[in-house]
């Protein structure tokens, strides 16, 4: 049943969260990622009124309340009326976060905490999407002579390597090494899969060092890797909202895993596309978007060490360059 959205005396009340953020424990690389994205989102919700909290490190940051107890005041927030849920895969989190709002009778601006628990699980997306796209082959046992290992359940490039070993360990894949361009592609899921932004991933021995939106790509490319991805994700039911794709663009494209969640690149859409990406999420929830019409600005997002930039955190940076 199609949801509307009806006009309203008060501001809509989300509860925002991002794990590292808000007080979850990630290694310090990855807690700038996080910042970027909370920080970029939260200064578009200009429309509602944002329930949430932050570390202390951040008490000046957002005028929102510091925690030294995440998940109590997780708790707290359960009685707003809508949320939106970031947070990493690993330990299934993100899957066990959204359960929680979605037990509290939330509205869950995001993807439902099924779909989650498939794309969490890279094995389990891999067999989900297997004879529907096309994706490395992957495996419990190795595939060739040099081939990816990575973990089933992880985020940010951690914990992933290039070797030959000749047993894969438990909770491990193996994946066929794809030569290839690293790129995500950025969409609204809701009553269409509308495309976002086709981003180019910057990538250091598997971990993420930041992005260039958008990358332009063949007409022809173009429309392979968006339908590959559609169909991805048309085949992952309770994908909705925000979701990211990533894609290995060599002779074809592969798909490599799919995000149920917010993705880095997105901290730049304001500056590149000029939209505010909360806006369009809320307004997704009742089926009202429209299609992007406007001329890009090309930036680059690059995470780099020192107390600088956009945001920064346990000294690293993350770093806006305008691009001609």
């Amino acid at each position: 049943m199609r949801r509307t959205l009806l006009k309203r005396k008060s501001k809509p009340e989300i509860f925002y969260f991002e794990f590292a953020t808000c007080g979850g424990e990630t290694p310090d690389s990855i807690l700038v990622e996080g910042l970027g994205m909370f920080s970029a989102l939260y200064n578009d919700f200009d429309f509602a009124e944002v329930k949430s909290f932050v570390r202390e490190d951040f008490k000046n940051l957002f005028g929102l309340p510091t925690t030294d107890n995440w998940e109590k005041s997780f708790e707290n927030c359960l009685d707003a009326e809508y949320a939106l849920i970031i947070a990493p895969e690993d330990d299934f989190l993100l899957f066990n976060l959204t359960k929680k709002i979605e037990k509290a009778g939330l509205k869950n601006l995001g993807c439902s905490s099924k779909a989650i628990g498939v794309t969490s699980d890279k094995w389990r997306l891999y067999k989900k999407l297997k004879r529907k796209v096309n994706m490395p082959k992957t495996s419990k046992k190795p595939v060739g002579d040099l081939f990816v290992v990575k973990p089933r359940v992880s985020c940010g490039g951690e914990n992933i390597k290039l070797t030959n070993i000749a047993e894969i360990e438990e909770g491990y894949i193996a994946q066929e090494y794809v030569k290839g361009d690293s790129i995500s592609l950025s969409f609204i899921v809701g009553d269409d899969v509308e495309l976002i932004s086709i981003n180019k991933q910057i990538i250091n021995d598997f971990r993420y060092g930041g992005a260039i939106v958008p990358l332009k790509i063949e007409a022809e490319s173009q429309k392979q890797v968006v339908d590959e991805c559609i169909k991805a994700i048309e085949s992952v039911k309770g994908l909705f909202g925000y979701v990211g794709v990533d894609v290995v663009l060599s002779d074809i494209p592969y798909i490599i895993e799919i995000n149920a969640r917010l993705t880095t690149p997105s901290i730049l859409f304001r500056d590149v596309y000029g939209i505010n990406l909360a806006e369009i999420i809320f307004k997704n929830y009742y089926g009202e978007i429209k299609k992007l019409n406007v001329k890009p600005k090309p930036f680059k997002l690059v995470k780099e060490r020192g107390n600088h930039g956009f945001v920064h955190a346990k000294g690293f940076s993350l770093v806006k360059l305008p691009l001609k």
